[in-house]
């Protein structure tokens, strides 16, 4: 063990009950200190480096204490950190997580994540999303799971200069929503949130395959640089078509508002409410969320909240007219009505069959 790992060797008992940095790391670590001792913790499983290749991968497994699932890692090289999860834990995490200057592509498949992202800015991850975020090396921020959350994601986390070495040529030729985050003048953390459109969502599960051993290794690097390309695609035609279209005034207020249309689930609001608390009138809101995003304000609070919907109904210890308030319907024919024309399905028809249509109704969403 060096002399590093020494200072900062953990006791079983000085893990907590937070999330992988700090079960192998310890608490307020960063993501490249909790890949620097995956070899030395007994919690880790299935430590495999490829002989011929700067690649590596490790697998913590969920004890039965603590839940099901599990976490999987990667390294490729010193410039690509992979970290992917499935699992549920059965008591609520807390980690605090200490900035290392990377850039993160989350792929979020399932869950529900939440980030603080300031004294009284909440990022809430609970539905099928691409997330890009940097955190500078001065800033800790908090992340948090509820207990019996079902997780599925991929992310990606690189160093800046990797991106532009690799991807895009230069900072200068950086998307625009990227911008900010590879140059590295961040005085916190920064991030934005998008729709995990079908096709990432497609190359992202394919990251939790059967194959084992070396054969896994040089696999998910493959699936990585796939998710890298794709995402980074779809983050140039968004801001090609975005700022041919509106002003950076307008495109802040325009992600102000869809990030406000995540939070705000029940009651829901208004195209009134919504250009009101962002700044932007209400014709200039719907025209340009529909020109940005795709979908309408009204579209895409409708989607926000039947895929909430979802998630709730698979605690089947909550009542289905306790759903339907938590998104926004006072009435739950309405929300029954609402949730079968989205979905196809009846609610009482997910809690009886849930095993059967929850993997069918999760690729609606994406």
């Amino acid at each position: 063990m060096s002399e590093r790992m020494k200072q900062h060797h953990l006791d079983p008992v000085d893990r907590g009950k937070g999330l992988f940095r700090t079960v192998i790391a310890g608490k307020g670590q960063t993501l490249i200190e909790a890949f620097d001792y995956l070899a030395e913790r007994k919690t880790v499983a299935q430590v495999i480096r490829h002989p011929h290749r700067h690649l590596l991968g490790a697998r913590i497994e969920l004890s039965p204490e603590e839940g099901r699932g599990d976490w999987y890692f990667m390294r490729i090289s010193d410039q690509v950190y992979v970290v992917a999860g499935s699992f549920a834990y059965k008591d609520p995490r807390l980690e605090v997580v200490a900035g290392d200057g990377l850039v993160q592509f989350c792929f979020n498949l399932a869950g529900d994540l939440t980030i603080a992202t300031g004294r009284t800015e909440r990022l809430r991850i609970n539905r099928p999303s691409l997330v890009v975020s940097a955190q500078p090396k001065h800033i800790r921020i908090k992340e948090w799971i509820p207990a019996r959350s079902n997780e599925r994601f991929v992310a990606i986390v690189v160093r800046p200069q990797y991106l532009i070495d690799h991807f895009l040529g230069s900072a200068v030729k950086a998307p625009a929503l990227l911008r900010r985050l590879v140059t590295g003048s961040l005085r916190g953390l920064e991030y934005f949130q998008l729709p995990l459109h079908s096709k990432l969502f497609q190359i992202a599960t394919k990251f939790f395959c059967g194959y084992g051993d070396l054969t896994r290794l040089v696999y998910a690097e493959a699936i990585t640089m796939e998710l890298l390309c794709s995402a980074l695609e779809s983050l140039k035609t968004l801001s090609t078509q975005s700022a041919c279209q509106h002003s950076d005034r307008e495109l802040r207020c325009l992600h102000a508002a869809r990030s406000f249309l995540t939070q705000q689930l029940s009651p829901a609001p208004t195209l009134r409410q919504v250009a009101r608390c962002v700044g932007i009138n209400d014709t200039t809101l719907k025209r340009g969320f529909k020109s940005v995003y795709g979908e309408t304000p009204f579209e895409f609070s409708v989607r926000c909240r039947m895929e909430h919907a979802l998630t709730l109904l698979q605690d089947r210890e909550m009542q289905v007219s306790s759903v339907a308030k938590a998104v926004g319907y006072r009435h739950q024919a309405s929300f029954a009505t609402a949730f079968r024309r989205h979905f196809g399905l009846r609610p009482r028809e997910v809690r009886r069959g849930a095993s059967a249509v929850l993997p069918d109704l999760q690729k609606c969403i994406a």
